[in-house]
């Protein structure tokens, strides 16, 4: 049984690595041909990209992995079942079980893999190619930044701070715009508990305007409404925006912990906190799914066929899984619903199909 193990164990792991550089090379070449007239604009940019790119591939990588765990499964299930090897382990009185316990040892590695390549490597390696795109590639000025999971942004002698701006409304709560004078003393602030992008312009309510003269206040306004007091578009503040998914688990917690505390709605980011705990554990299900889709096929005995059906069923598990995140961002599906349905569901489905199979 050791020795089957390791057949088992290495072939997997064999047709794994395989299965993922093409899926990585897939993905870059994508990501190449789709920004292609500015990665070859030069020699300079054409050598970013290629940095760029590289950094990109941890992402990929952890993206890819469910699928090719389960591609490569389906394929050596086939190539046992083209070489009759099945049928000698089946009257060797092996069970289905037995041999399905190599695979979830493997399973639960590639879940701590995949975990820890999520909260301790794309976050860094997202944010570094980020940059490397938009201020070295495409030479835009880096002037909106995220610090302390607030957006900063300064033009001439005024700075400007965002405490939350939800990206699907394109509103702000919570801007404060401080105007310094020539000594760095503070000239004015204002401040706007909220606004909301009118497809032109800003539009705040309820602001309070304050002027200063020797760090002492000298006057102070209040006004009902008040437009035009950024210029930045939403789509400015989307770029200084940290993306959930290039935030690891614990630095998205953080965030969510002082929205809520600041009274923010948090449900969206809840769904990509869960998420991040969910998706690893994909590996695991695909083991079942491999296991009750193979040896379905085993008549087929084409290596080709079980790619397809791979392919198909991982397609399907993802349609699935993003329509479950949509409408938990939609509020319809609670958080945690969410996220694990799909996981919940193609597991049900690998054990009944694993318990119904006659062979």
């Amino acid at each position: 049984m050791k020795r089957l193990n390791r057949y088992l164990v290495s072939n997997v792991l064999k047709f794994l690595s395989m299965t993922e550089l093409a899926g990585l090379v897939m993905f870059v070449t994508i990501e190449f041909f789709e920004r292609m007239d500015v990665f070859t604009s030069s020699l300079d940019i054409f050598l970013l990209s290629l940095a760029y790119i590289a950094l990109k591939t941890p992402y990929y990588f952890n993206l890819m992995l469910p699928l090719a765990f389960l591609i490569s499964m389906l394929i050596l299930i086939i190539v046992m079942v083209r070489s009759n090897e099945t049928i000698v382990i089946r009257t060797s009185g092996i069970s289905t079980m037995s041999l399905m316990k190599p695979f979830i040892a493997i399973s639960f590695g590639l879940i701590v893999i995949s975990f820890l390549i999520a909260e301790w490597i794309v976050p860094y390696t997202a944010n570094a190619a980020d940059y490397i795109y938009k201020v070295r590639i495409k030479k835009e000025e880096p002037s909106v930044f995220l610090r302390n999971d607030k957006i900063w942004f300064k033009r001439d002698n005024v700075i400007s701070n965002i405490d939350f701006f939800d990206a699907t409304t394109d509103s702000i709560k919570g801007l404060t715009i401080i105007e310094l004078a020539n000594d760095f003393t503070v000239k004015r602030r204002v401040d706007a508990p909220e606004g909301s992008w009118n497809g032109s312009q800003w539009h705040f309510v309820d602001v309070v305007e304050r002027t200063f003269e020797n760090n002492v206040m000298t006057s102070r306004k209040t006004y009902t409404e008040l437009t035009s007091l950024i210029k930045e578009p939403p789509t400015a503040l989307k770029a200084g925006e940290k993306n959930p998914e290039e935030m690891g688990y614990k630095e998205l917690s953080k965030y969510i912990r002082r929205l809520k505390r600041d009274g923010h709605d948090v449900r969206r980011y809840l769904v990509d906190l869960y998420n991040k705990t969910a998706f690893p554990f994909i590996n695991l299900i695909m083991v079942f799914v491999a296991f009750s889709v193979g040896f379905r096929y085993t008549k087929t005995k084409h290596v080709a066929k079980g790619i397809l059906v791979g392919v198909c069923v991982g397609a399907l598990y993802w349609f699935i899984h993003n329509a479950c995140l949509s409408f938990g961002y939609a509020d319809t599906f609670p958080p945690i619903f969410a996220t694990w349905f799909s996981n919940a569901l193609f597991f049900s489905l690998g054990v009944i199909g694993i318990i119904t199979l006659r062979i």
